[in-house]
C-alpha cells in the first residue's frame, strides 16, 4: 500500500536531485518525442495516407511481371481491365485511369501545363470522394460527345482562378478544347499524387480492343466482406484464360493486386523501417541510461538504505519507495515525450520541400499519431517496470544482510560493466546504420554531381496537339527552340530529353525485336527503358560515348532510323556479339533502327540501385510531345530565366513551360525523402552516441568518487598521476572494446539482411565500420577523461585522512 508519507519523501527526493532528475526525464523524454514523431510519419503513409471511406478496400491491379521493377507503375491493357471489370466478382467497382499532360488556357490567365489524368466516369464515385465545390461528374462523361467536362484541385484553384466561389460551371480551354469546371476536389483526396486535373478517359473502339500496349492503370474497390486473397485468386483466374484465349499477347501475362495505400511505401517502407528500428533501439539506450544513472545515485544511497534497513524498513518498503521514485521520473518523462513529439513531427514534415510533399499522399496532413503515442508509451510502462525492477534489485542487493563489503563492489562492478557495455553496443550499432545509409545518399549525390548539375537549367516544355498536330510541327519546334536558345548569351549549349535525371518518373518500358536473332514470342520479347534525345544531350550530360556515335543532325526523319543503347542494354541484350550495325524493332513490328552507338550508363533516378537497359532514339526522329529541355550555362543558370522565357515567347507566346529550375535542384528536391530518413537516422546516431557518453561519463565519475581513496593508496606507494589517469582510461577502452563487438556484429548482420531491400542505400563497406571502430573509443575516452584527471589529481594525505 502506496503511503502519503512515502510519496512526499519521493517527492522531496526527486527534487533534491534537479540535475539528476532533469537528465533522466529529458534523456528518456527525448527518446519518447523521437519515437513516437518517427512512428507517426509511416503511420501516416502507410495507414492512412488518403481519406477515402473505404480506403482498405482499394486495391491498385497491375501487371505482375517484376522484370520491369516496381516502380513501373506496371500498367496493363484498355483490353486487360474490361475483361477484369466484367469477370471479376471479387470487385465492387474499377476504374481506369492514365496520364494526360494538359495545357490550361484562359482569357485571365496566361497558359499553364498542369499534371492531368485522364480517368473513366465512376473514378471518383470509386474512391469515395465528396467535392470541396460542385458536384460529381455524370455517369456518361466517358463517352465520346459527353467528356467535355474536368475536376480539378483546391491547389490549381487557389493558384490559377483565386479560389473564385463561382467556379463551377465556368468554360476553360484544356487542351485546346472548351470544357466546363465541374468539380474542385481537396488535395488530400488528390490522386494519382501530384495531379492537379482530371478530365474523362474516352476509350475508343480499337482502345477497346487493344492488347499489346499495356497503357492504362487501374484500380478498384473489393466487394464488401471480400478478402484480397480471394480476388488474387479470381484475377489470376482471368489472366489464364486470357492467356489462352489471346497467347500471342496475354501468354505468361499475371496480375497483381497491391493496397492502394501500400502503393507508395514499396521503395520507402523498409527505409522508414530502419528509422522505426533505430528508434526503438534510442529508447531503449535511453532507458539504460536512465537506469545506469539511477544506479549510480542508488549506490551512493548505500547508507541510507542501510539505516533504514536497521529502523525496521523491510525489503518491500524499500522496493516501494525506489519504485515511487522512479514511476515520478517516467511520467515526467511521458509528459516531456508527449509535448516534444509535436514539434519534432512538425520539423520532419517541414523537411520535405513542398514541391516534393504534393507527391507524397498524407505528407502535409501527417498528425501525432494516437496509435503511435499508445504503442510507445506502452514501451515507456514496460520500461520504467524493468528500470523499478532493476532499482529494487540493486537496493536488495545493497542492504542484504549476507553481502559482504567485497560482494557489493564486486556487484556494483558488475552492473556498471554490463550497462555500459550494453549502452555502447547500441550507440555502436545506430552509428553504423546511419554511416551507411548517410554514405549511400553520398554516393545519389556523387552520381548526379558527374552530370554537372550545378551549371544545367532545366524547363518541360509539352506542345499541344491542337497547336502542333504531328510529328512534323512538333520537330519543326524543337528545332528552332534549340537553336534560339543556344544563342542566348552565357548558355554553352542546348539539348532536349524526354526524362531527365533525378525526375523521379520512370522511362515508358517497351518490349522490342532484335532483328539479327531469332524472333521470340510476345511473352519472352526482351524490354528496355526508352529515351528520346537531341544531337548534342549526351555532352551536355557528360556521359562518355563508350563505342561507336551518338546522335548527329544528319538523324533526321528523312533518314534511316537510327539507336543508340546504354552500356547495361548491350551487356544483358548482346551479349553474344557487338551491338553496332543490329537492327532492333521498338516497338515490335516499327520500322527498324541500326544501332550506331553504346553511351555510359547513368543513373536516372535514386530508387534503381542497378543501371537500368536504355534506348535511345533521336528527337528528329521520333520527336516526344512533351519534353525536358537542358542549358548548360557559364554562371549561375538561373539568371538566364527570363531570357529564356523570353526565347520561348518569341517562337509561341502561347506556349508554356513548366518546372523551370537549375537541374542541382531537381537533384536535391528528387533525394529529399531519402534525405528525410537520413536525417533522422542520423538525429537518432547522434542521440544514441550523445546518451552513451553521458552513460560512461555518469559512471566512471561515480566510480572514480568511490575509488577515490584507493587512488590515494596507489599515490602513496609511487604510482604517478598519469598511471591513475591511463588505468581509468584503459577500463573505458575496455568496457568500449567489449560494446563495439557486441554492436558491430549486430549492426553488420542487420545492415547485410536489410541491403536488398534499401534500394542501393545499405552498402556495407569497411570505411564505415573502422569510421565506428575509431569514433567509438574516441567519445568513450572523452566521456571518461574528467573522471580520469580528477582521479589523478587527487589529494593523497586527504584521501589517507577519509
Amino acid at each position: 500500500m502506496i503511503r502519503t508519507a512515502d510519496v512526499r519523501f519521493a517527492i522531496r527526493s526527486v527534487l533534491q536531485r534537479p540535475i539528476l532528475a532533469a537528465l533522466v526525464a529529458g534523456t528518456l523524454g527525448a527518446a519518447l518525442a523521437f519515437n513516437i514523431a518517427s512512428a507517426s510519419v509511416p503511420a501516416g503513409l502507410l495507414h492512412h495516407p488518403f481519406a477515402y471511406p473505404d480506403l482498405d478496400r482499394l486495391v491498385l491491379v497491375r501487371d505482375a511481371r517484376p522484370r520491369d521493377g516496381v516502380h513501373q507503375g506496371r500498367a496493363i491493357s484498355a483490353a486487360d481491365f474490361l475483361d477484369l471489370r466484367r469477370s471479376a466478382s471479387a470487385f465492387e467497382a474499377a476504374a481506369a485511369f492514365r496520364p494526360s499532360p494538359a495545357v490550361v488556357t484562359s482569357a485571365a490567365a496566361d497558359p499553364e501545363s498542369v499534371e492531368a489524368t485522364a480517368v473513366t466516369a465512376n473514378f471518383f464515385a470509386l474512391l469515395g470522394v465528396s467535392p470541396l465545390v460542385g458536384h460529381p461528374w455524370h455517369a456518361d462523361a466517358d463517352r465520346a460527345g459527353e467528356d467535355r467536362v474536368a475536376v480539378i484541385s483546391r491547389r490549381l484553384w487557389h493558384s490559377r482562378f483565386g479560389s473564385d466561389p463561382s467556379i463551377v460551371g465556368r468554360d476553360v480551354g484544356i487542351n485546346g478544347r472548351s470544357v466546363a469546371i465541374v468539380a474542385v476536389i481537396r488535395d488530400a483526396d488528390c490522386y494519382p499524387p501530384g495531379v492537379d486535373v482530371w478530365v474523362p478517359l474516352v476509350l475508343s473502339a480499337d482502345e477497346q480492343r487493344e492488347r499489346a500496349a499495356q497503357r492504362v492503370n487501374a484500380v478498384a474497390k473489393l466487394s464488401a466482406g471480400t478478402p484480397i486473397e480471394r480476388a488474387r485468386f479470381e484475377v489470376d483466374a482471368v489472366a489464364r484464360r486470357l492467356a489462352a484465349t489471346y497467347p500471342l499477347t496475354n501468354a505468361a501475362r499475371a496480375f497483381d493486386l497491391l493496397l492502394l495505400r501500400e502503393e507508395q511505401t514499396e521503395f520507402t517502407a523498409p527505409l522508414f523501417g530502419l528509422v522505426e528500428a533505430s528508434a526503438v533501439l534510442l529508447l531503449l539506450l535511453a532507458a539504460m541510461n536512465a537506469t545506469t544513472l539511477l544506479a549510480a545515485r542508488l549506490m551512493d544511497r548505500a547508507a541510507e538504505l542501510s539505516v533504514r534497513s536497521m529502523l525496521g524498513a523491510t525489503r518491500t518498503d524499500l522496493a516501494r519507495l525506489v519504485t515511487l521514485e522512479t514511476t515520478m521520473l517516467i511520467v515526467a518523462a511521458a509528459m516531456v515525450g508527449a509535448a516534444g513529439s509535436v514539434p519534432v513531427l512538425a520539423a520532419i514534415r517541414a523537411s520535405l520541400p513542398e514541391g516534393i510533399a504534393r507527391w507524397v499522399n498524407g505528407w502535409s496532413a501527417m498528425r501525432v499519431d494516437r496509435g503511435s503515442i499508445a504503442l510507445v508509451f506502452s514501451a515507456a510502462v514496460v520500461a520504467g517496470a524493468a528500470i523499478a525492477a532493476a532499482m529494487t534489485s540493486t537496493a536488495s542487493a545493497l542492504v542484504g544482510r549476507a553481502a559482504s563489503p567485497e560482494r557489493v563492489t564486486a556487484r556494483r562492478t558488475t552492473l556498471r560493466r554490463a550497462m555500459i557495455v550494453s549502452e555502447i553496443a547500441l550507440a555502436a550499432g545506430l552509428l553504423l546504420c546511419a554511416f551507411v545509409v548517410l554514405q549511400g545518399v553520398g554516393r545519389q549525390m556523387s552520381a548526379f554531381a558527374a552530370l554537372g548539375p550545378d551549371r544545367l537549367l532545366r524547363f518541360t516544355l509539352t506542345l499541344p496537339p491542337w497547336r502542333y498536330p504531328d510529328e512534323a510541327s512538333v520537330r519543326a519546334f524543337h528545332d528552332r527552340a534549340l537553336d534560339e536558345l543556344a544563342a542566348l548569351p552565357g548558355v554553352a549549349g542546348a539539348a532536349l530529353i524526354r526524362n531527365e535525371p533525378a525526375s523521379n518518373v520512370p522511362n515508358p518500358v517497351v518490349p522490342f525485336d532484335r532483328l539479327d536473332a531469332v524472333k521470340q514470342s510476345a511473352s519472352e520479347r526482351p524490354r528496355a527503358d526508352v529515351q528520346v534525345v537531341s544531337p548534342g544531350t549526351f555532352e551536355l550530360l557528360r556521359l562518355r560515348i563508350v563505342k561507336g556515335r551518338g546522335f548527329l543532325p544528319t538523324d533526321s526523319g528523312a533518314g534511316a532510323r537510327v539507336a543508340v543503347v546504354s552500356e547495361d542494354a548491350a551487356r544483358r541484350f548482346w551479349a553474344d556479339r557487338d551491338p553496332l550495325g543490329t537492327a532492333i524493332a521498338l516497338p515490335p513490328g516499327s520500322a527498324p533502327a541500326r544501332i550506331v552507338g553504346v553511351v555510359r550508363d547513368f543513373e536516372l533516378n535514386w530508387y534503381d540501385p542497378e543501371p537500368r537497359p536504355v534506348i535511345y532514339f533521336a528527337d528528329a526522329q521520333a520527336p516526344a510531345r512533351t519534353t525536358s529541355v537542358l542549358l548548360r550555362t557559364h554562371t549561375d543558370p538561373i539568371a538566364a530565366s527570363r531570357e529564356v522565357r523570353a526565347a520561348i515567347a518569341r517562337l509561341d507566346r502561347m506556349q508554356p513551360i513548366g518546372g523551370l529550375e537549375a537541374l542541382s535542384t531537381t537533384v536535391a528536391d528528387s533525394l529529399s525523402p531519402v534525405r528525410v530518413i537520413d536525417r533522422l537516422l542520423a538525429a537518432g546516431a547522434a542521440a544514441a552516441a550523445l546518451l552513451a557518453v553521458i552513460g560512461v561519463f555518469g559512471v566512471f565519475a561515480q566510480s572514480v568518487s568511490q575509488r577515490m581513496r584507493e587512488f590515494g593508496v596507489r599515490l602513496a606507494l609511487g604510482a604517478t598521476p598519469l598511471s591513475i589517469a591511463r588505468a581509468v582510461l584503459g577500463e573505458a577502452l575496455v568496457t568500449a572494446g567489449l560494446g563495439l563487438a557486441a554492436g558491430v556484429g549486430v549492426a553488420v548482420a542487420v545492415v547485410r539482411t536489410a541491403q536488398a531491400s534499401l534500394l542501393g542505400l545499405a552498402d556495407l563497406n569497411a570505411s564505415a565500420v573502422l569510421l565506428v571502430l575509431a569514433a567509438i573509443p574516441a567519445l568513450m575516452s572523452a566521456a571518461a577523461l574528467l573522471p580520469a584527471l580528477r582521479a589523478s589529481r587527487a589529494d593523497v594525505a586527504a584521501l589517507l585522512r577519509l
